[in-house]
């Protein structure tokens, strides 16, 4: 059994060196011979037919192969595990571009957080600002008006007189005719009629013409609340 497996194992090994040895002489032959001599290399290659020539056993011809397996399978693992390694190295380093993009982003988000922040500051400032010139703007309207609206000043003598007058004529349901009236209470004209403008104005009587073109007055709502205050004193009337 030995004997034949040796005698296999003998086969394979010539056929497998005189292959190699055949597809290996022409390149070999051609890079070498200008540095051997030609004698040289033709005993290179007899030492090799011989080597090979000879009986090898079975368990040799696995070792051979075991071994070469194994480094093989060393080389193709080191191989995969470089791969990995590279593959790995690329991973990190296109995370480490990822991380470095977001943090950028993310300083550029806080940046612009800040002129926002920033802006709506003085956005508060400039509104408290312009809430205090219109409070300030409302102030000296205010106050304008107050100064351009004249004093209501107390009634004359001859104003209470008048408008006592047309209180009279209100409560006998006659006509309060201006001219009429002046001669009624003994005031001039110009009197009775200065009179009647100033409570015209001060919206103490209503004021119309009658048809024949005199001038008729009768107390307003304000007049005869003014009438009816209890301060006002009717007893002095003229009439």
């Amino acid at each position: 059994m030995q004997t034949d497996n040796a005698k296999q194992g003998s086969g394979l090994k010539k056929i497998a060196g005189w292959t190699v040895a055949t597809v290996a002489a022409v390149p070999v032959t051609k890079m070498v011979e200008s540095y051997f001599d030609v004698s040289f290399f033709t005993s290179m290659f007899a030492a090799v037919g011989a080597w090979l020539s000879q009986t090898i056993p079975i368990h040799l011809w696995l070792f051979w192969v075991a071994g070469i397996g194994s480094t093989l399978a060393i080389v193709f693992g080191v191989w995969a595990l470089s791969e990995k390694r590279l593959a790995v190295g690329v991973a990190k380093s296109e995370e480490e571009k990822a991380y470095a993009k977001a943090r950028d982003a993310i300083g550029k988000l806080n940046a612009v957080d800040a002129t926002l922040n920033a802006t709506m500051k003085e956005l508060k400032v400039t509104r408290k600002k312009l809430e205090a010139t219109e409070s300030e703007r409302a102030e000296a309207i205010a106050k304008i008006a107050e100064l351009q609206t004249s004093k209501e000043q107390v009634l004359t003598e001859h104003q209470r007189v008048v408008l006592a007058a047309v209180a009279y004529y209100d409560n006998s349901n006659e006509e309060c005719d201006v001219i009429g009236l002046s001669q009624r209470i003994k005031f001039t004209v110009v009197q009775t009629e200065g009179a009647v403008d100033v409570l015209v104005k001060r919206k103490l009587v209503n004021e119309y013409y009658a048809s024949y073109g005199g001038r008729v007055v009768s107390l307003s709502p304000d007049g005869r609340a003014y009438v009816l205050h209890p301060d006002f004193d009717m007893s002095f009337l003229p009439l």
